[in-house]
């Protein structure tokens, strides 16, 4: 759905739109604040105008002003509102939804007409909790370091499903067949996310790679460090097919090269991706045009997965790490067709760089957006296929955050399998290393990181015992530090992205 986003503010009311904004299927054809530009009011007024005619939106977010807060400004934004759907042609005025200063409600409501959707403000006060507020929504920003931006997206939602899924043929039909509405697939995929966490208490990430959008479902159990957490972020600008030309306007050039092992001219590979998105199914012909996709699928799940991250809780003591995941899951053709598993492994580390001990997991049939659907129905049904048939596991993986020295031990580990057999190896840094467990064994592994190294967070250097389990790719210990460093160099880059994916793709 074609968004555009009015504030006051760029980094405080509009900065909260933006991610209120992420859990539908939109694109944002303008952003607009007052404090964007400099210069005259009147070429203020004209650039701002400009940006809603060029590409008009079919629903406007509006917000801004504190309760009890600043009016006038509120006034200036639903005034310019009002003049661009004035010169827009009948019948392509956008929905407005306002999500602004309470107290300015009756004034937009009188400006706009019947264009505005009411809800709670999205950022009454920065510093007050909790305001209560006519309909007992949450406030989005109780403190400066904490959102709720529930009020807003649900408006957002419904009018995502009035305004483009009553489009669909027949879809009003098929609604009156159903004792349930059609849910969006990305709903869908959170739901069966937020199952497998709340099932049994894991820190659980989804990442689903399509080729109009790259969508990230998180679910977060509280614990010493960490707050509970559970979202959604939806990138229709970060597709690797269909929308790879909007991806190929966010993400420079070089940081697609960097993924890739071979050398190429930085005008054919640009070409190359131009021609995908000409001909978004096709698939690669050559091992370096597989190459070429997995650097797309990389760059999508990185920019979908930044954006998401600025919701996490993080070890703030850890210097911002990302939480210790137990499960992440991977969907989407991206990750599902990829030739030998170990490659949908590769991709997912390297984009989201997990650390401590995680599992990963591959929706190899499709099957999680259809699942979310029919748990709310059938919820047994749905459990029983999740937990049995759904995923393919690909293992576990140990994985340290810090770096040291090339070639030094990053970590030691020592194994003990179910028939008490042992296996103890030092695993030097910078390496992916495999070792083999099968997808229905366990094993009890001792890891003992250096003193450089982070697997109990807030304790560098301490070792940690655990029970893992197996998987198609056994037992993947990632010693190539968090954050994921690439060399610099061409060449010693070249060598170390043939020698990962040689390591993770090796037979054990």
């Amino acid at each position: 759905m074609p968004l555009a986003l009015v504030g006051l503010i760029n980094d405080i009311s509009l900065d909260s739109a933006r991610r209120a904004a992420t859990t539908i299927y939109t694109q944002l054809t303008a952003e607009l604040s007052l404090d964007m530009e400099r210069g005259s009011r009147a070429r203020h007024m004209e650039h701002r105008l400009q940006a809603l005619q060029q590409h008009p939106p079919e629903a406007i977010l509006l917000v801004g002003g504190t309760d009890g807060g600043a009016k006038r400004p509120v006034t200036d934004m639903a005034n310019l509102i009002a003049m661009a759907m004035h010169l827009l042609p009948e019948g392509s005025k956008p929905a407005v939804l306002y999500a602004g200063n309470i107290d300015m409600r009756p004034a937009v409501a009188e400006i706009l007409g019947a264009h505005v959707t009411a809800v709670d403000n999205i950022r009454p006060d920065l510093t007050t909790e909790n305001l209560a507020a006519p309909t007992a929504v949450d406030n989005i920003r109780p403190d400066l370091t904490t959102e709720n931006l529930a009020a807003p997206q649900l408006e957002l939602e419904r009018l995502y499903l009035q305004r483009k899924m009553s489009r669909l043929p027949q879809v009003e039909t098929l609604n009156n067949w159903l004792s349930h509405p059609l849910m969006p697939t990305s709903k869908s995929f959170q739901k069966v996310i937020t199952f497998l966490g709340q099932q049994d208490g894991l820190n659980v990430l989804g990442v689903d790679v399509g080729s109009r959008a790259t969508s990230v479902a998180v679910e977060v159990q509280p614990s010493q460090y960490l707050t509970p957490y559970h979202g959604l972020t939806i990138r229709s600008d970060a597709g690797v097919g269909h929308s790879l030309g909007a991806l190929l306007q966010l993400v420079p050039l070089a940081q697609f090269q960097r993924w890739l092992s071979f050398e190429i001219d930085p005008d054919d590979l640009y070409n190359q991706l131009l021609n995908k998105t000409l001909a978004p199914p096709s698939i690669p012909l050559s091992q370096d045009g597989l190459l070429i996709e997995y650097a797309m699928a990389r760059e999508a799940m990185r920019l979908a997965v930044n954006q998401s991250r600025q919701g996490w809780p993080r070890f703030a003591e850890l210097g911002q790490l990302d939480p210790q995941w137990n499960l992440i899951v991977g969907s989407g053709r991206a990750l599902a067709a990829a030739p030998n598993p170990a490659h949908a492994a590769l991709l997912l580390l390297d984009a989201l760089e997990p650390w401590g001990m995680t599992r990963l997991a591959l929706d190899q049939h499709g099957l999680t957006n259809v699942l979310g659907a029919i748990a709310v129905v059938e919820p047994m049904a749905a459990v029983q296929v999740i937990l049995q048939d759904t995923f393919l596991n690909l293992g576990t993986v140990i994985a340290p955050a810090g770096h040291g020295t090339v070639g030094k031990t990053a970590v030691k580990i020592k194994i003990t399998y179910a028939d008490e057999r042992t296996e103890s190896l030092d695993v030097p840094y910078g390496i992916i290393q495999r070792l083999p467990l099968a997808a229905d064994e366990t094993a009890q592994v001792e890891i003992r990181p250096a003193y450089e190294f982070d697997i109990v967070p807030g304790y560098p250097g301490q070792g940690a015992t655990a029970e893992v389990n197996g998987g198609v790719l056994g037992l993947i210990i990632d010693t190539r530090g968090r954050p994921l460093k690439l060399s610099p160099d061409d060449s010693t880059r070249h060598q170390q992205l043939q020698q990962w994916q040689e390591q993770i793709t090796i037979d054990n």
